[in-house]
């Protein structure tokens, strides 16, 4: 972070340097890796592509300095109409950078980003066309991180009894591994519909933002939701998991109205039943 923070001194191009998540919530240890977003002055979109490339090869340039590189992950992120590159270096002292590089425009912050902290930011008015305070600009407005809304708690419950359901069809293959695989997103599930019931920030991360939380408020019976790969054991974890993703989606429906997709659980709790 203080070899990032010198580079942004020296860099006109860059506007801001932020961290953020386990870092930014001061719950970080010494395996925590560093993730962070890294503004420069250039457009939105595609309109800024060529200088957020030319800032990422000039990072992935600085990383040696750092410390002994074993390897580097660069691709493409961000929502429709955002230009974003996200580069991830493993350190072999076991560090990680998990930074994005894009134009200030894009750059969350305020209640859009919470637990992300400033390291850099070039003082004065905002950009043209850039974020003002609270992660505005120009025809797009982020939304509060933790802001959950009734559609997305129905589609979690949604893929957790189609995960479910699945994982009685792999069995009934005799696919273990599949159906292991299945038990395995349902989980996902549950655990972002418990972080949207517990107000956990960024809920769609599910379990680390349940342990961030609160550690010792986790969903009632999750323990039983795990399985070896036995399909007896499989099928005690399923009947499980029926009854745990019922209570936490009631749970995120009572935090955030939903239209829980009741039918789908029925059929797919009347399946599980009469398998057993």
């Amino acid at each position: 972070m203080a070899g990032l923070l010198e580079f942004c001194v020296a860099t006109p191009a860059v506007t801001s340097l932020v961290v953020g998540c386990s870092i930014g919530r001061g719950a970080a240890d010494e395996l925590s890796d560093i993730d962070g977003a890294l503004g420069i002055a250039a457009p939105r979109g595609q309109a800024g592509a060529a200088q957020v490339r030319e800032m990422e090869a000039a990072v992935v340039a600085l990383l040696p300095g750092f410390g002994p590189v074993v390897d580097v992950l660069r691709h493409q992120v961000g929502r429709a109409g955002q230009f974003g590159r996200r580069i991830f270096a493993q350190f072999a002292d076991r560090t990680q950078l998990d930074l994005v590089v894009i134009a200030e425009p894009e750059v969350r912050r305020g209640s859009a980003a919470p637990d992300f902290v400033s390291l850099y930011r070039i003082p004065g008015e905002p950009i043209e066309g850039g974020a003002a305070a609270g992660g505005a600009c120009a025809g797009y407005q982020a939304p509060p991180a933790d802001q959950v809304t009734a559609e997305q708690v129905r589609e979690w419950a949604f893929h957790g009894w189609c995960a479910l359901i699945d994982l009685d069809k792999y069995l009934r293959r005799g696919s273990l591994w599949e159906a292991h695989q299945r038990l395995n997103q349902a989980r996902d599930q549950i655990w972002a519909l418990w972080a949207a019931a517990t107000g956990a920030i960024y809920p769609w991360h599910g379990l680390s933002q349940v342990l961030d939380n609160d550690p010792d408020r986790l969903p009632p019976g999750i323990e039983e939701t795990v399985a070896g790969l036995d399909s007896a054991d499989l099928r005690r974890a399923a009947a499980a998991s029926v009854t745990v993703l019922t209570h936490a989606s009631d749970a995120a429906a009572r935090q955030h109205p939903a239209d829980l997709p009741t039918a789908m659980a029925r059929y797919v709790t009347d399946t599980l039943s009469r398998a057993s």
